[in-house]
């Protein structure tokens, strides 16, 4: 399969300019694992493997040499002698079988279902692993973010540990207030190397897919995460899904093994042409042999096969008719994720971080004035800090959905 420079264009159109010229955009991190991929390698080499099976499917078996030595004495003055008795004769001969041409023709289409099969499980793999390396991608990004904010609350609580000895010198403060400052700060701390190591897992988890490019600072995601359809569309498209086309191609690949069971009811023949020397004291001689099958128990042999090949392709076509529920299912899922945090990070961003971000202007004038405790400061930095979390909590949950939905289906220009 080869992708042409369009395959990404509706992902690019999205993404946002890089930071710099080592910045890693979402589109090129699913270049960079798409090109990196063992396990699309490994699924065209399948493809590979089955292709070479759809044309050797159609052509005869080898044929056979045959060399003998019949009616030789073991017996009597002549024994072990090749040239004393009349009907000891050297042979040499070829053999060849001779498929029925229904039998032919039904391996030669169970090759290439099996073909069909591979390339749809190539087209399946794509997609997951597009998906993949943009979760892995979001994960990593929100995860630097999160690591930010905390390392912005820890500095604040630092400047003002470290301005606590002139207040507490010029009566502004408390020893006790002192303290408090100092044990925020290093629980801020503990936390920032909490999330050292998710932000360290998670670039573990992106290097995995697309290698050292994920060392490279990130740059912004798209500016907007917009599902291109409702589910009702995306349903519409739902035999598109390579996953669920992987299920229609084995029952097709059935449904191929029934006609080649079928194909067994025919009769094979085979020739034979020998030649056979019995010279200086007997004339040489030649030989034709036809062989032909007789398949006379069908009920009990052939039928049987056929009987079970039916059942598989039921099983099958139960089996695809139980992916594509769960299918959509998932779809619906994706769908209702990505709605609430749509709704949650609008709220987040218009109502709950305003309302953070005053309080901490409220509790810091009120302290500056002489009316408010230090200790209000610190909890409503706190919580303005528990809020960006949360804040990008949500757009990591919205993010992982839009991948889910952007990539349900083969990008335009994959082919």
């Amino acid at each position: 399969m080869k992708f042409r420079n369009s395959l990404f264009a509706g992902i690019l159109a999205l993404a946002s300019a890089p930071l710099g010229a080592q910045s890693l955009t979402l589109a090129d991190a699913l270049l960079a694992g798409e090109a990196q991929a063992p396990r699309l390698t490994a699924q065209r080499y399948a493809i590979g493997s089955a292709s070479y099976q759809v044309k050797r499917a159609r052509e005869l078996p080898d044929p056979r040499l045959k060399l003998g030595l019949e009616n030789l004495p073991v017996s009597g003055a002549g024994r072990f002698r090749y040239d004393t008795d009349f009907m000891t004769q050297r042979t040499i001969g070829i053999a060849q079988e001779f498929p029925s041409d229904a039998k032919r023709a039904a391996r030669s289409d169970r090759a290439s279902r099996l073909r069909d099969v591979e390339e749809a499980n190539l087209a399946a793999q794509h997609t997951l692993l597009l998906r993949d390396v943009a979760v892995a991608w979001f994960d990593t990004y929100y995860a630097d973010k999160a690591y930010a904010a905390l390392t912005k609350l820890a500095e604040q609580y630092r400047l003002q540990s470290d301005a606590a000895p002139s207040a507490l010198a010029r009566g502004r403060q408390t020893a006790a207030e002192g303290f408090a400052l100092r044990s925020a700060w290093e629980q801020a701390n503990d936390r920032i190397i909490e999330q050292d190591r998710t932000r360290a897992k998670a670039r573990i988890a992106l290097a995995a897919l697309i290698g050292e490019r994920a060392n490279r600072p990130l740059a912004p995601p798209p500016a907007d995460f917009v599902a291109a359809q409702l589910p009702e569309k995306l349903l519409e498209r739902i035999g598109e899904h390579p996953s669920l086309r992987v299920f229609d191609e084995r029952e097709a690949l059935a449904r191929a093994e029934v006609e080649l069971a079928r194909s067994t009811r025919e009769r094979d023949w085979s020739l034979e042409v020998g030649y056979s020397q019995r010279r200086p004291a007997f004339d040489n001689m030649i030989s034709v042999v036809v062989a032909i099958d007789l398949p006379f128990a069908k009920e009990r042999r052939q039928d049987l096969d056929v009987a079970s090949r039916l059942a598989e392709v039921e099983q099958a076509r139960a089996l695809s008719q139980d992916a594509r529920r769960m299918h959509e299912a998932d779809v619906r899922n994706l769908f209702a994720d990505w709605d609430n945090a749509q709704k949650r990070s609008r709220r987040f961003s218009g109502v709950l971080l305003p309302l953070a971000r005053e309080r901490v202007d409220a509790a810091l004038a009120a302290y500056q004035g002489g009316r408010g405790e230090l200790a209000a400061v610190l909890e409503a930095q706190r919580a303005l800090t528990e809020t960006e979390l949360s804040a990008l909590q949500i757009e990591a949950e919205r993010a992982r959905a839009w991948a889910g939905l952007h990539f349900l289906y083969p990008m335009e220009g994959h082919t």
